[in-house]
Parts: C-alpha cells; structure tokens; sequence
C-alpha cells in the first residue's frame, strides 16, 4: 500500500494545495477511523471484569484505575486508525521530507486526540445517565449503541463533507467545514498556538473524562435475559445460550438491524447482507465463556464436539438473522439472489474465523488485548493472502478453493487447539489434585507420629 501511494503521489511534490486536499479528506476519514476503532475497543472491553478484578488488590482508586483504562484503550485505538492512514503518512514523509510533519500533526494527530477524548467524555457522560436511570448494568451495550448511532449519522454526512473539501479546492476558495478547523488554524494562527490550544482542549478533555467517571466500578451484566428464552430453553443447548445471551452479542444484534436496514434503504451497491458480518463479534469471548460448562464433572468431550457446539451456536445465531434478512432482502432486490448466497457464505466463514481467534488467542481473565492481538494476525494475514490472489489474477474457481481450503485449515487449527487447551486444563487440575492428596497424607502421617508419641509418653508416665 505504501508503494503503491508512493507511485501514485511522488510526482506532486510541488503542488502544495493538492496536499492540503488530500488531508483534509484524509481528516474526514481518520474521525471515522478513530469512531469505529473507539468502538470496537469498547465492544471487546464490555466484560473485562477478569482483568480489572486484578487491580481491586491495588491501592489505586477508581478514577486512576479508569485512567489506565484509558491510556490502554487508546494505545489499541491508535493502533487500528494507525493502518488505515499508515500508506499516506509514510509516502508523505518520503516525498516531503520533514515539511510533512505540519500536515501530519494538524490534520491526522491532533484530529486524533481531540475525537477521541471527545468520545470518551461521551461515553462517560452517557454511562452516568444509564446509572440515574437504573440501567448502570447495561451501561456499557447501551453506550456502544448510543455512539453507534452517531457514527451513522456521520458516515451519512461524509460524501457531503468531502464535495464540500472537494468544491474550495476547485474553486479556489478556503472551506469552512468543522472538520478541518485544526488544519485551518494550523495554517492561519500558526503552529505554537494552534498545538497550545489542542493541548489546553486535550487537558479540560481529560479532567472532563475523570470528573464524569464513576466513583466506584459499575458492574456490567455478562449476559441479558432475552424475551422468549424461557420457553425455547430445550430447544437449544448451553454453548447456544451462552452466545445467544452475551452481552456482546446483544450489541453486535441490534448493530447489525441498524446496519443491515440502512444499507437496505440506501440504495447503494453493497449488498445489506454483509451487515450480518458483525454477528461473528460474538463468538470472539465463546471458547473462553463456554469454559465454566467443561469443568462441570462429567462434561468431558473431544476436541471435535467441543468445536461442533461452538460453531453450531454460531450457526444458529446466523439463521436467526439471515433468514429473514435474506426472504427480505431477495423480495426488493431479485437480481440479487445468487450474491446473496455468497455473502451468506462469507458471513459463516466469519464465524469459522471468529471461533478460531477465541481458541488460539483465549481471552484469559476477560483480557481483550489477546483477542485484539488475534484480530490483528487474523486481519494482516488474510489482506496479505487476498492482496497475493489479486496479484496471482487467478479464475474464480481457484480463488473459492483457496478460501474453501483456508476456512479448513481454521477448522483444523481450532480443534487442535481444543485439544491442546484442554489437555493443559486436565494437567493443571490432575498437579492441583495430587498435591492435595499429598498434603493430606503428611498430615495424616503428621498426626499419626503425634499420637504415637503421646502413647508412649502416656506409658512412661
């Protein structure tokens, strides 16, 4: 990607303006950028209860445990706006020399800063207004939905937002949008007191984030009871209850309707099925939620039925939503049928993939960092192997059993690392039981010495 923006961008190294447009719309999408990956972090981060339940030890209070909280969140967050903007930012360095810094900094990290500082203080804001409510413990399903909603309503305002950049540039005028008021303020006032502004900002921003946080931790509820679930409890199995019910799950649901109805409704080119892919969220957390369910006695299984019942509630979970959103969708759009049932496809491949990451990268102690290093690999190797197939230009038919090939391989691999995964866990209660046992034979042995020396005292005497 760096190479290919580097060819395409080295020969307008004098064309200042030209720069200026591209990161100014550069701006418009970074703040998309950062909405979705702020996003994403907070899904991942709704039932991290393992992991802060290590720092209750510590003397630290809520508010600086909230503050590390979101130091760590932000390093993660900076880390996915990082790749989608890592082609420009490296090419404009290369052509530019140092002279980019000024478009770096005041349209790509101030930007930055300034939007997500602004979304934690809106998380916070919204999170005491769920606890004044009553619904502090489903706080966190509601917020990501309540922030979902602004980040459609800002992807519906983008395509005017860059006409609007576009426009100034062509007609040679300054744009006024809000979006670009940094680099604006860069240009007119300067460097020094634009980046002494954006600081003060960042600083009121953050005492902001730490006033509105909660003075004690707001438990979240892992999973929700559903309307129905009642009723259809033998119908479906444990591990399905276990994905159905999760909270991650409920929020990937209601994000997928609003995704899945606005595509439908739009009219644009993508097909509104591929909004199922967000359902595969859920099942990031499954292999290590399940775990409680293998320890009962008397639940041992294989590796193989272990994986069946993972992907089945992952199935389940895909039929609910499909079917209708398929009979809804192939009733507007005829023409579409056959696309459809390729997407369908794709979205099941999503699970497989989804499933794989919470077996290889479990989420120990509700740690989120293992499940998003797992995105990371999953995603880079993947844009790697399509990139090479592209380049390869091989026929379509080529192309379905490389991925056919590459969702087995997933399958394997995730049933390896049941077995693996399992097998320490057995080991690990097998050292715990023996060293039970061991105690309680030197203290019984222990008590049997005492005795017999209290016998023999008793004899003397």
């Amino acid at each position: 990607m760096c190479t290919a923006s580097y060819y395409f961008l080295h020969s307008l190294t004098e064309e200042a303006a030209l720069w200026q447009l591209l990161f100014n719309t550069s701006t418009v999408s970074l703040l998309l950028w950062v909405q979705v990956a702020f996003l994403l972090v907070k899904v991942l981060f709704i039932n991290a209860e393992g992991m802060l339940r290590l720092s209750y030890q510590l003397p630290v209070t809520n508010r600086e445990r909230a503050m590390a909280f979101l130091l760590y969140e932000a390093v993660m967050t900076a880390a996915v706006v990082a790749v989608g903007l890592v082609s420009l930012s490296v090419s404009a360095l290369i052509i530019l020399g140092p002279s980019a810094m000024g478009y770096l900094v005041a349209s790509i990290v101030l930007p930055t800063v300034l939007a997500y500082l602004s979304l934690s203080v809106a998380y916070q804001l919204l999170t005491r207004m769920w606890i004044l409510i009553g619904l502090g413990r489903m706080s966190g399903v509601l917020n990501v939905l309540a922030l979902f909603a602004v980040l459609a309503y800002y992807s519906a305002q983008m395509t005017s937002m860059i006409q609007g950049i576009s426009g100034a540039y062509l007609n040679k005028r300054a744009d006024q949008l809000w979006v670009t008021s940094i680099a604006r303020a860069w240009s007119t006032y300067g460097p020094w007191a634009t980046g002494a502004a954006v600081i003060a900002a960042s600083a009121l921003l953050s005492v902001l984030v730490l006033v509105f946080t909660p003075n004690q931790h707001v438990r979240q509820s892992r999973y929700l009871k559903l309307p129905g679930s009642v009723r259809l409890r033998h119908l479906l199995g444990p591990y399905d209850w276990c994905l159905l019910r999760s909270s991650q799950t409920v929020a990937a649901g209601v994000m997928t309707l609003a995704v899945f109805f606005y595509l439908l409704l739009g009219g644009g080119s993508v097909n509104p099925l591929w909004s199922l892919a967000a359902l595969s969220l859920g099942g990031l957390y499954q292999f290590t939620a399940t775990r409680p369910l293998r320890d009962l006695p008397g639940a041992r299984q294989s590796a193989r039925q272990v994986y069946s019942r993972l992907i089945k509630a992952q199935v389940v979970l895909l039929t609910l939503f499909a079917v209708p959103a398929y009979v809804i969708t192939t009733s507007l759009h005829p023409a579409g049928l056959l696309s459809s049932a390729g997407v369908l496809g794709s979205c099941l491949g999503g699970a497989v993939i989804t499933t794989c990451i919470s077996v290889v990268f479990p989420a120990e102690k509700d740690n989120p960092f293992s499940v998003f290093m797992g995105l990371s690999v999953v995603i880079v190797v993947l844009g790697l192997s399509m990139i090479g197939l592209g380049l390869l230009n091989l026929p379509p038919w080529s192309v379905l059993c490389c991925l056919i090939g590459a969702a087995i391989a997933f399958v394997c691999y995730a049933v390896q690392g049941i077995q693996a995964a399992e097998s320490r866990r057995r080991n690990v209660q097998g050292t715990l039981g023996r060293d039970v046992r061991r105690r309680r034979r030197v203290a019984d042995a222990g008590g049997s010495d005492s005795d017999a020396a209290d016998a023999g005292v008793h004899i003397r005497q």
